[in-house]
């Protein structure tokens, strides 16, 4: 149901190509710093989730991500990924093979600072997401599209 997923994409069918986005679970996020509730939390695995209950729907954390990643349903309450308890539906349901879910201590450092310093401080959820995809593009290694490159 991709309506219900947290997983978005940034199409960029000129180019070729689409950007994935996805919560960072950021070390120290920024969003459960705002949360005026502490709605937001780590669990024991060092996933940030939304305590839905205890959320008052006023938007901080929306505001804070700096990767907008957290959204608001219409009555108000927050959500975000939260990797499916550790266990993302989105890659078991890719027959492609094109997400893979890797455990933040396996990913490297080098490419967690790299993925981290793309902040985006204004915007909706969607201006940022599409700002930080744009990034990731232009930094991306990408194949030339050519004459022979098809065949």
């Amino acid at each position: 149901m991709p309506s219900k997923a947290r997983l978005k994409i940034n199409n960029f069918s000129l180019q070729g190509y689409s950007v994935p986005s996805i919560c960072f679970q950021c070390p120290n996020p920024d969003c459960l710093e705002a949360c005026p509730e502490e709605a937001i939390f780590k669990n024991e695995r060092g996933i940030v989730a939304i305590n839905a209950p205890k959320c008052n729907g006023c938007g901080d954390c929306v505001a804070a991500c700096p990767y907008g990643m957290i959204e608001q349903y219409g009555s108000g309450k927050a959500f975000k990924c939260d990797l499916c308890g550790g266990n993302p539906v989105c890659v078991s349901e890719c027959h492609f093979g094109a997400l893979v879910f890797k455990e933040a201590d396996k990913i490297s450092r080098k490419q967690r600072v790299i993925q981290m310093k793309q902040r985006i401080s204004e915007g909706t959820p969607e201006e940022k997401r599409y700002q930080l995809a744009l990034k990731i593009l232009e930094s991306a290694v990408r194949v030339p599209r050519t004459a022979g490159y098809l065949g």
